[in-house]
C-alpha cells in the first residue's frame, strides 16, 4: 500500500500541472495530494515503529496514470484508483488486531472517500 500511496501523491503532482495554479480545481487536487502524501508518511513511520522493514520504490500505478493525458480522464483513473484503495482498506481492517493500526487504516479509507468525493465534483463541473 505504500507503494499505491507514493503513487498517488506523485501522480497528483503531475495532474495539478493540467489546471491554471491555485485555481479551484488546482486546489481541490492539492489537498488530495496533501492527503496521499500524509498516507506515505503515516504508513512509513507505523513500518518503522514495529521494525518492518519497506520499500521506497513507487507504484506501478503512476506510470499508468501519467500515461493518460486527458486531465478529465486522469481525473477519472484517480477515482477508480482510489476505490481499488477504499477496498483493499475495507479487506484488511477485520484482520487488523491492533488498535493503533487499524485506526489509521480507517483514516486511510476515509481519506480517500473524501478525496473520491472531491475528484467526483471536479469531473461533474462544467
Amino acid at each position: 500500500m505504500l507503494e499505491a500511496e507514493r503513487a498517488g501523491a506523485k501522480a497528483l503532482v503531475a495532474f495539478m500541472d493540467d489546471w491554471p495554479r491555485h485555481g479551484e480545481e488546482w486546489a481541490a487536487l492539492r489537498k488530495v495530494q496533501a492527503d496521499e502524501a500524509h498516507n506515505c508518511s503515516m504508513i512509513g513511520e507505523m513500518l518503522k515503529r514495529t521494525g518492518t522493514p519497506y520499500s521506497h520504490a513507487t507504484g506501478g500505478f503512476y506510470d499508468k496514470a501519467i500515461a493518460v493525458k486527458d486531465p478529465s480522464e486522469r481525473i477519472a483513473f484517480l477515482i477508480r484508483g482510489l476505490g481499488w484503495a477504499v477496498k483493499e482498506f475495507e479487506k484488511a481492517l477485520p484482520r487488523i488486531g491492533r488498535e493503533d493500526v487499524r485506526y489509521l487504516i480507517q483514516g486511510m479509507r476515509d481519506r480517500h472517500l473524501r478525496s473520491i468525493a472531491t475528484c467526483k465534483a471536479l469531473v461533474r463541473a462544467p
